[in-house]
């Protein structure tokens, strides 16, 4: 139903609304903590008139993080999980698309689709699990060969 409002128009435009604001919080942020540091810098150097090389180096030189480090075969992991996981629901979907199909709650027609969309599920569940070999292991799988 149509009010002539404009459909989405305030959806959207909230949505706008809420993305520049995160921009701009994220720009005060960072122009705050920058503010911060040179303050800390000027009352430094207030107080003992010198500047150690080593605390400025550490005040300005931003921590680096390991955000984007993981641990050694988390990788390989992650991609056995999620292609059993996927390799289970392809066979729950396989059941249900056949028991709907063979009690006629759903066509036969509708059940070969099912079926099908299904196996296409199992094939992403078969290519995450078999990418898992390209990944880098964990270490002590007890895969190695035995030290004597």
């Amino acid at each position: 139903m149509w009010h002539g409002y404009g459909g989405a128009g305030w959806g959207a435009g909230i949505f706008w609304l809420f993305i520049a604001a995160a921009v701009v919080a994220g720009a005060w942020e960072k122009v705050r903590r920058n503010a911060e540091k040179h303050e800390t810098l000027r009352r430094i150097i207030e107080k003992t008139g010198t500047v150690d090389e080593a605390k400025l180096r550490e005040l300005f030189n931003s921590p680096t993080s390991d955000w984007g480090a993981s641990a050694p075969g988390a990788g390989y992991r992650a991609l056995r999980i999620a292609g059993t996981i996927v390799l289970w629901l392809t066979a729950g979907l396989v059941a249900f698309f056949f028991a709907m199909g063979q009690g006629g709650v759903i066509s036969q027609t509708v059940m070969i689709i099912g079926l099908s969309a299904s196996s296409i599920v199992g094939m992403v569940g078969f290519g995450l699990w078999f990418s898992s070999r390209f990944a880098e292991p964990p270490p002590g799988r007890g895969n190695e060969p035995p030290t004597r």
